[in-house]
């Protein structure tokens, strides 16, 4: 646990409170008074801060690397003998600088028992450059703690123990980050097992902006440990692909999502016959050097309607002229179905239903539609807009209806189209898309009740 002193009145930092704490936490702490000119909330002067310090016991303490240049000549060594370990640490909110081996080498040379950098990530490599400080110290024989901070630190922050650091950063619960990028300790713990990652883990994640509702993390972790595979999956909060391209390959393989679905055809190498259908990729695997790229929606839609066409389907009414209405529209062409596509912009969808040999007219008009098979892949009903619906209850004449959204569990069209209709939830196209990933990634049968157990959990709780 890390107390910050430097948040409390100054009539509450005497050493007898601190050490009842310290006693109360039954486990590891680090005590941080740090001052306001370096990011903290204390107000005191350098003087103050190391005579505050220096009475306190049993702890790590934290004390930036300013104040020991300031005020102790730059050596630690100049205190008198404490009863903690004393952490050297450099914090920069603005920017991970260029002359991090320089900042290194001053924190190395004060004579402190651990060092910290903690910046902020301004682009990917930045992580990288950091875990290049953390084999320095490594090799050096001396502790070290690092940290990205920001959405484009999530990464060493997930893996900064498995490559050198000492520990990584974690809130509580989530809204007590004390710093930008944190995630929870129960998250690390639980579902990241950060304390297993070593240096032959492999690394698997979703690239999206933003990527913080994902499920994918939820299901492909339990399912990786299930089968014993030392390989995490990570979420990418990545908003340019063009600072993030260059590291793909360092990387076994991601889920990509919006808004990269097209753009990051520009960085692979092969490409599979589904991603040449629709135009679109959402799976990269890293294999012998080279990036494939796939998209596993048409394989996920495929399974969604495959008690549907054995029903005997084959008239459809198809909602939209996006990725997934794609992905729709291929597994429509291959089953022979008659489709009209409706979409807002008429031009829009005649464009789109041309390219398939498809009718096409306005959203308007669904009222004079109607058929065996009704599929929405819009996200109209997608959380947190619940209340809404692609169509009127009125006009839900179909004996299916299928609904790509997943979230929520029921939307409203699937919950309005129950009183006549067989309905499909996007809970079965998403984890048969995300099991068919899997195996594409790791070779291996992917656990897919497990996936659907969770999903189901993480959705209705």
């Amino acid at each position: 646990m890390e107390f910050r002193l430097d948040y409390l009145d100054p009539e509450h930092l005497r050493a007898s409170n601190v050490a009842k704490w310290v006693e109360l936490a039954q486990g590891p702490v680090v005590l941080t008074l740090r001052r306001r000119a370096n990011g903290g909330e204390f107000d005191g002067s350098e003087a103050d801060q190391v005579r505050i310090l220096e009475s306190l016991s049993g702890a790590f303490v934290d004390l930036e690397i300013e104040t020991i240049e300031g005020s102790l000549g730059g050596r630690i060594s100049s205190l008198k003998p404490a009863p903690f370990a004393w952490i050297a640490s450099y914090h920069n909110f603005q920017e991970t600088p260029p002359d991090l081996p320089a900042i290194y080498c001053r924190l190395r040379n004060c004579g402190a028992d651990v060092v910290k950098i903690a910046t902020q990530a301004r682009n990917f490599a930045d992580n990288f450059r950091l875990f290049e400080q953390a084999e320095a110290a490594r090799r050096d024989g001396i502790p070290i703690i690092i940290a990205a901070m920001g959405e484009l630190g999530t990464f060493s922050r997930l893996t900064a123990t498995g490559s050198g650091s000492l520990w990584t950063y974690a809130s509580l619960e989530r809204g007590l980050e004390s710093a930008p990028g944190q995630f929870t300790a129960s998250a690390l713990k639980n579902l990241y097992a950060v304390d297993e990652i070593d240096e032959s883990t492999q690394v698997y994640g979703v690239i999206g902006w933003p990527v913080g509702h994902s499920l994918s993390p939820h299901i492909h972790n339990p399912a990786l440990r299930q089968l014993g595979l030392n390989a995490r999956y990570l979420p990418f909060p990545i908003k340019d692909l063009k600072d993030f391209g260059p590291h793909l390959r360092r990387f076994a393989g991601f889920s990509v999502t919006i808004p990269h679905k097209v753009q990051i055809l520009d960085f692979v190498d092969v490409v599979d016959e589904t991603v040449k259908q629709t135009g679109a990729a959402n799976t990269l695997v890293h294999r012998e050097g080279k990036l494939f790229a796939y998209n596993t929606d048409v394989y996920g839609t495929q399974q969604a309607l495959k008690e549907a066409f054995e029903d005997g389907a084959h008239t459809a009414t198809l909602l939209g002229t996006g990725g997934a209405a794609r992905a729709a529209a291929l597994v429509l062409k291959k089953m022979n179905c008659k489709v009209t596509v409706l979409a807002r912009d008429v031009q829009k969808a005649h464009r789109f239903a041309g390219e398939f040999g498809f009718a096409s007219d306005a959203l308007s008009n669904a009222g004079n539609y109607k058929g065996d098979l009704l599929i929405n892949a819009t996200s109209v009903g997608m959380s947190p807009g619940i209340d809404q619906s692609p169509l009127p209850a009125e006009v839900l004449d179909y004996r299916c209806v299928f609904d790509m959204v997943y979230n929520p569990l029921e939307t409203r069209l699937l919950r309005e189209a129950r009183r006549r209709s067989q309905v499909i939830g996007g809970v079965e196209m998403f984890v048969s898309q995300a099991a068919r990933q899997f195996e594409l990634w790791t070779g291996h049968k992917a656990p897919a009740k497990l996936m659907h157990e969770i999903v189901l959990r993480q959705l209705a709780g």
